[in-house]
């Protein structure tokens, strides 16, 4: 009677732990997902192969990756298999990256201004702009605090991906331009249409961004993609409401957030919901800070990945 009850136990524990290996390998392994990546949170282009997240340790001190060929063009897999632990959740430490594309733009004087009453620093990735007012956007920029990243000076996506001697280029030549402008030469960029875009393709084949993220990376780059997108490029003017419902939507359970904005001309309801997008952050308990070489980081392309 002995043995066959250790003979059923056997085999229910054999049986159990098939199921579980059968489950297992059905999920995203754990360093192929990571909390809260989400279609909405991660990129505007739906239409990628594969997609990559490295999120530094300052956040989780891992590197999650995601190969969307497994699951099917275009589909991203629902992070609510991985719901976000206390510590991502925890009030304390939770920190947003504010960061506005394009600039400097007729929009630029009111960002700042926003930002100057709410006590609030941002990042801003500019681009090769030579008007008296944009220089002087430029310097009023750098005067009250804010940091300067290289979005390119041309952001032409079949110039600056056609190889990785004229992304290059482009980026020197901006960094020549803000240098002798404000003296400031950053080593932060952020690439246009972000580090897995498929528009690249177009001009440089299918693996230039790896090729491109390798050399910058060499280089001492640091690029910074984005974990919270405020949709406002989903529309020439998206309305003010769909681009703060969409910043509270997507910094959700998340501890550390690089938002997605855009400084242009046309871009008027971002500058209108700037304010409450700030009030809704500081209510959440966040702190503010500019994106550096030591700060959190966000790529949806690792590095040298193809």
């Amino acid at each position: 009677m002995k043995y066959l009850f250790l003979a059923i136990r056997t085999t229910i524990c054999c049986i159990i732990w098939a199921v579980v290996i059968l489950q297992t390998d059905s999920l995203p392994l754990p360093n192929q997902l990571g909390p809260n990546h989400s279609a909405d949170n991660l990129n505007n282009h739906e239409d990628n192969l594969v997609l990559s997240a490295r999120v530094s340790e300052h956040e989780s001190g891992r590197d999650f990756s995601l190969n969307l060929s497994r699951w099917g063009v275009g589909k991203l897999v629902s992070a609510s298999l991985f719901p976000p632990s206390a510590a991502t959740i925890s009030s304390s430490n939770k920190i947003a990256y504010l960061t506005f594309d394009d600039g400097p733009s007729k929009s630029t004087s009111r960002i700042l201004d926003i930002l100057e009453e709410n006590g609030v620093k941002a990042t801003f990735f500019v681009t090769g702009k030579t008007s008296d007012y944009s220089k002087q956007m430029l310097h009023q920029i750098v005067d009250q605090g804010h940091t300067l990243g290289n979005h390119t000076y041309s952001h032409d996506y079949n110039r600056i991906y056609a190889s990785v001697g004229a992304f290059k280029a482009d980026v020197d030549r901006l960094n020549r331009l803000l240098e002798e402008t404000v003296g400031v030469k950053p080593n932060i960029l952020r690439y246009p249409g972000g580090s897995n875009n498929h528009l690249s393709w177009r001009s440089g084949g299918r693996h230039i961004m790896s090729s491109i993220t390798r050399e910058m990376s060499a280089l001492g780059y640091q690029y910074f993609d984005w974990n919270v997108s405020s949709t406002d490029a989903a529309a020439v003017t998206q309305s003010k409401d769909a681009i703060v419902e969409s910043v509270k939507g997507n910094s959700s359970g998340k501890k550390q957030i690089i938002v997605l904005m855009h400084d242009m001309d046309v871009k008027t309801t971002t500058v209108e919901a700037l304010p409450e997008i700030i009030a809704y952050l500081k209510q959440e308990r966040y702190q503010f800070d500019v994106l550096g070489k030591d700060s959190f980081t966000f790529q949806f392309l690792r590095q040298g990945s193809s």
